[in-house]
């Protein structure tokens, strides 16, 4: 139909049969030109099997065969294609396929190539890419009658010797000469035969060498040697050009000497565009006078094949013959082989330069996700990790990876991380089949629920487990891209870290509270220590006054103490506020407990108080696990605070339980750096039966200034944290059955360790 996107140019060829929708083609048009058309897969093929055998006789009728694109519609159309191509070449007649298709996907189109497709034009139809198209399918349709009549008079000229065998035996020796002529006609044809055959299986080991070769240096250059000796030439080159618009460069020669160069490129640039214009398929001539002084009475020639791919101009095969007359024999005699053989490098050609620029693309995108510093996975639909770049393998394992190929596009992290391949170490771990990745929002499995998720997209917190036992706290974001298999989904989760984040905001945080805290600090000693001081002589100097025996002096000695007392909080938030540093030192903590609960006991005493050391439930009591680097003075200052705040929160006859464990696998957060670390340490508990905190007070325990107590300043438990802030450590407060529980970790340092190595190794 006029105007149809899939509407044929013209010429259209003669009886050729059209296989598409009703109306597809105008009736009129498929008459005059003697066309079938038909509208039925099934019915098509009947009538191709029958005109093959009517015409089995006279070697078949070549035929061109167009297909509309929705003659096979539907869900199964791609397969019923594949299926009717496949009918179409068990038949084996003189058939060439041709598919009118509307920018259908590659992988589609590779099949039905392979199941014996010819060629694949896209709509609307461009009249040159049409015409091309034909004048291929002549020539395919040349070779194959070519090689049929091969086969047909080789199979006349066998039982022409079988005629002739018979007739032997009961005629005289005059008819020998007969015999011999047709033994000369047999030894022609099988001489034709064995020369298709040779080109034949030249061809063939071609097109393997080009396909499975890694590297085309040493192929190419076997393959024009190869070709070279064929044919008779005396040397070879392949003339490619890297872009469109670029120059022609040697990719590869076989003998053949640099000084021609020059002059092959000028008649090529000169010459060819001239020449090929007039015909595509037919191989260039040129004559080429040689640059030997020795061999300037003659000339050498050059056959000239353009290797063309969709109306680009690739390159050129280039063959040199040693004079004219071989030029033109070779050419006379191998003209369908050489034209074969172009056909064949333009295809591999344009393959080899379009994988090139796959290539570029992949690799520029792994340059990329190289450099992005969020943690990026590409997870299977069993769970197993597909992808991982380096900020991921750092995240996971702790250790930075070396630098690797841009080409290598999958990085060796993971069992699963070739989806079909085995790895050839189990010992790496993997996000989520090892359960490295915990979220908050989702306690249970993880791959079910994140796949689950609305397009697969989740947003939320958690923490990634590594290998040396520090919890990574990350922020995830997941999402569902297409696989490569068919209907094939993986998850890609990309993983922000947030220790950085988490260390600011935290530090943010204590730097706002202590500035406020040493404003209020320098205020508070200079307004109220001023006033102390007068307070403090004043009362010196009434009390040289008064005599032993006044009962004014009592009130005197109150007075003095409590200008001490103010004058010691004021102390202890200077303390507070100002920078510290432990001043480790190999400590028994066990003793440190001992001698703390000592100087307690009289206080307990008073209210009748059970306080006492629990036995501990670890294994490691001997006298060699006792020992840590720690800061004695201000552990101790922790452990007594920790006593002072349990003996008064506990009541009249109540009890204060201390109990030190050493543990393998302690398991904390450290303040400092944000991060969950998992290492040997020690745990110290101190526990009272005392009525607990109210709602609310477990947030804000640790604040300066808030205390329960009507006589407290509020600076003892902030106080105790930032001493063990200091040591790396975790101090916690809980509300455990009837017991208020205040948890001291501190990770474990061996005390072989020197001072100096340890500072060295906190601050990297």
């Amino acid at each position: 139909m006029k105007g149809s996107l899939f509407s044929l140019p013209d010429p259209v060829p003669e009886g050729a049969v059209l296989l598409g929708p009703t109306r597809w083609i105008d009736p009129d048009l498929t008459i005059a030109r003697g066309c079938r058309l038909f509208s039925d897969p099934g019915l098509a093929i009947d009538w191709l099997q029958a005109d093959f055998e009517s015409a089995k006789a006279q070697g078949g009728v070549s035929r061109l065969v167009f297909l509309h694109q929705d003659a096979f519609a539907g869900q199964e159309g791609s397969d019923q294609l594949v299926e009717w191509l496949d009918r179409l070449r068990d038949l084996q007649g003189p058939y060439l396929t041709i598919l009118l298709h509307g920018n259908l996907p590659g992988n589609n189109l590779v099949s039905y190539f392979r199941a014996g497709l010819f060629d694949a034009i896209t709509v609307p139809v461009d009249r040159l890419e049409w015409v091309n198209m034909l004048l291929r399918a002549e020539k395919r349709l040349e070779f194959r009658n070519q090689s049929r009549l091969i086969l047909t008079q080789t199979g006349q000229n066998q039982e022409i010797l079988r005629t002739m065998r018979k007739q032997l035996e009961g005629e005289s020796a005059s008819v020998a000469g007969e015999l011999l002529r047709a033994q000369e006609t047999l030894e022609i044809a099988n001489r034709q035969l064995t020369n298709a055959m040779a080109e034949l299986t030249l061809l063939y080991r071609f097109g393997r060498e080009l396909s499975s070769a890694p590297n085309w240096d040493k192929v190419l250059r076997k393959i024009l040697k190869n070709l070279s000796d064929f044919v008779g030439a005396s040397g070879g080159a392949l003339v490619l050009r890297s872009t469109p618009e670029g120059q022609y460069r040697p990719r590869q020669t076989w003998h053949w000497e640099d000084g021609t160069w020059e002059q092959v490129l000028l008649n090529l640039q000169d010459k060819m565009d001239r020449t090929v214009a007039e015909s595509l398929m037919v191989p260039g001539i040129f004559n080429m006078e040689s640059t030997n002084q020795v061999e300037s009475s003659g000339s050498r020639r050059v056959i000239a094949l353009p290797l063309e791919h969709h109306d680009k101009r690739l390159g050129f095969l280039l063959l040199l013959y040693s004079g004219g007359e071989e030029r033109e024999s070779s050419a006379n005699r191998f003209l369908p082989f050489l034209q074969t053989v172009q056909l064949m490098l333009a295809e591999e050609v344009a393959g080899a330069q379009m994988l090139d620029r796959i290539r570029d693309i992949g690799s520029f995108n792994a340059q990329v996700l190289e450099t992005v510093r969020s943690a990026i996975w590409v997870i299977g639909e069993s769970g197993q990790t597909i992808y991982c770049n380096r900020a991921g393998v750092e995240l996971l394992t702790g250790v930075a990876p070396m630098p690797m190929n841009p080409d290598e596009f999958l990085f060796q992290i993971g069992r699963g991380r070739r989806d079909q391949e085995p790895c050839e170490t189990d010992d790496r771990p993997e996000l989520i089949l090892d359960s490295r990745l915990q979220l908050d929002e989702i306690p249970g499995l993880l791959l079910p629920a994140l796949r689950n998720q609305p397009d697969g997209v989740y947003r939320g917190e958690g923490q990634i487990l590594r290998s040396d036992g520090d919890g990574i706290p990350v922020l995830i974001q997941t999402g569902l891209m297409p696989g490569v298999d068919q209907d094939q989904e993986l998850l890609v989760v990309v993983a922000e870290d947030l220790r950085e984040t988490r260390k600011l905001e935290s530090e943010r945080i204590r730097s706002d509270r202590l500035e406020s805290l040493v404003e209020m600090s320098a205020t508070l000693a200079h307004e109220i220590r001023n006033p102390l001081m007068g307070l403090s002589a004043q009362a010196e100097l009434l009390a040289e006054h008064l005599t032993e025996e006044d009962p004014r002096a009592r009130y005197l000695e109150v007075i003095t103490g409590e200008v001490g007392r103010i004058n010691d909080t004021i102390t202890r938030m200077l303390n507070y506020v100002r920078p510290y540093e432990p001043a480790l030192a190999v400590v028994s903590l066990p003793h440190l407990v001992r001698d703390s609960l000592e100087l307690v006991r009289k206080r307990a005493e008073k209210k009748n108080q059970d306080i006492r050391i629990l036995e501990s439930s670890s294994a490691e009591n001997d006298s060699t696990a006792e020992e840590t680097l720690l800061d004695p003075t201000q552990i101790r200052q922790v452990i007594l605070n920790l006593l002072i705040n349990a003996v008064d929160a506990a009541p009249m006859n109540g009890t204060v339980f201390v109990s030190l464990h050493q543990k393998q696998n302690l398991d904390f957060l450290d303040q400092t750096s944000g991060t969950h670390r998992i290492c040997r340490g020690l745990e110290l508990e101190v526990r009272d039966n005392g009525p607990g905190f109210q709602e609310g007070d477990l947030e804000k325990i640790f604040r300066p200034f808030f205390t329960t107590k009507s006589s407290g300043t509020g600076l003892g438990l902030s106080l105790c944290q930032k001493i063990v802030s200091a040591h790396k450590g975790q101090i916690t407060a809980n509300r455990e059955q009837e017991f208020t529980v205040f948890r001291v970790l501190l990770p474990r340092r061996e005390p072989q360790l020197s001072v100096e190595s340890v500072n060295q190794e906190e601050a990297n």
